[in-house]
C-alpha cells in the first residue's frame, strides 16, 4: 500500500506541476464562462458546456496518458527493478495521472462558473456536469494506460488510444443512426438501452440529459433510457454503469502489466 502511496504523490505532483494541466484547467474555466456570459443562463449554455466537457475531457485523457507513459518509460523501469509490486506500480500511476486530470477538469469548470455565479440557477447541474467530465477523464485514463501498456511502441500505443477517443466520440453515434434507421420498424427499445450502456461518452450525455429533462434533446437511445426507468433509475444505471467502465480497465490493466515482459 505505501509503494502504490509513493508512486501516486511522485506522479501526482509531477503532472500537476506541468503546463498542460494549468492550460487545461484554463480551458475549462475560460469557456465556461464565455459560455455562461454570452447565453446570459447557465441552464441555456448547458448544451454546448456538456458538448465540450464529453468531447474534450476523454480526447485529453487518452492523449496525456499514453504520453505520459511513453515518456516516463525509463522510470518506469527503475520502478520495476525495485522490490515494488508491479501491480502497486501500475495502480499507483494510473492514479496520479487520473487525479490530475480529474483536478483540472472540476477546478476548471468550478471556476468558470464561480465567476459567472449570478447566471446559474440550478445547482445541481452544475454538480452533475462536474461529476460527468471526472467520470468521463477517469475512464478513458483508464483504457489509454490499458492500451499503451499493451502495445510495444510508443506510435501504436497513441494511435489506438486515439483511435478509441474516436470511434466512441464520433464512430460509434454514426453506426447506431444507421442502425436505428434500418430496424425503425421493428421494436428496438431494449437494443438502444443496451447500446447506449456499450459507450460511456453516451452515458455521460444521457446523465446529464435527465437532469435537463429535455427527452427531445437526448436523441432516440436517451429517450427510450428516460421512458423505461425514469429519472431517478436512470440516474443510478448510468452511475453504476460508469463505475463499471472504470473497474473493468483498470482490471485488465493489471492483468496485462504483470504477464507483460518488460
Amino acid at each position: 500500500m505505501k509503494g502504490i502511496i509513493h508512486i501516486f504523490k511522485f506522479v501526482f505532483l509531477d503532472n500537476l506541476r506541468s503546463a498542460w494541466a494549468i492550460a487545461y484547467m484554463l480551458f475549462f474555466a475560460v469557456s465556461t464562462y464565455a459560455l455562461i456570459y454570452f447565453t446570459g443562463s447557465f441552464t441555456r449554455s448547458m448544451v454546448s458546456i456538456m458538448n465540450i466537457v464529453i468531447l474534450i475531457a476523454p480526447l485529453v485523457s487518452t492523449m496525456m496518458t499514453a504520453m505520459y507513459y511513453f515518456n516516463k518509460t525509463d522510470l518506469l523501469y527503475l520502478l520495476l527493478a525495485q522490490p515494488v509490486k508491479r501491480a502497486h506500480i501500475f495502480i499507483g500511476m494510473y492514479l496520479g495521472i487520473a487525479l490530475t486530470l480529474c483536478l483540472s477538469v472540476g477546478l476548471g469548470l468550478g471556476l468558470g462558473m464561480l465567476v459567472g455565479m449570478s447566471y446559474i440557477e440550478n445547482l445541481n447541474l452544475l454538480l452533475t456536469l462536474i461529476f460527468s467530465g471526472m467520470m468521463l477523464s477517469l475512464i478513458f485514463s483508464a483504457i489509454s494506460l490499458l492500451i499503451s501498456v499493451a502495445s510495444k511502441d510508443k506510435l501504436k500505443g497513441v494511435g489506438l488510444s486515439l483511435l478509441t477517443w474516436l470511434f466512441m466520440a464520433v464512430i460509434y453515434d454514426g453506426l447506431l443512426l444507421i442502425y436505428f434507421v434500418a430496424f425503425a420498424d421493428y421494436p428496438i427499445e431494449q437494443h438502444a438501452i443496451v447500446l447506449s450502456v456499450l459507450n460511456p461518452i453516451d452515458l455521460s450525455r444521457i446523465f446529464i440529459m435527465l437532469q435537463l429533462d429535455i427527452s427531445a434533446l437526448m436523441g432516440y437511445s436517451g429517450a427510450v433510457f428516460q421512458q423505461f426507468f425514469g429519472t431517478t433509475a436512470g440516474m443510478i444505471i448510468c452511475i453504476s454503469v460508469s463505475l463499471l467502465w472504470v473497474i473493468f480497465p483498470v482490471a485488465l490493466l493489471l492483468y496485462k502489466a504483470r504477464r507483460k515482459d518488460y
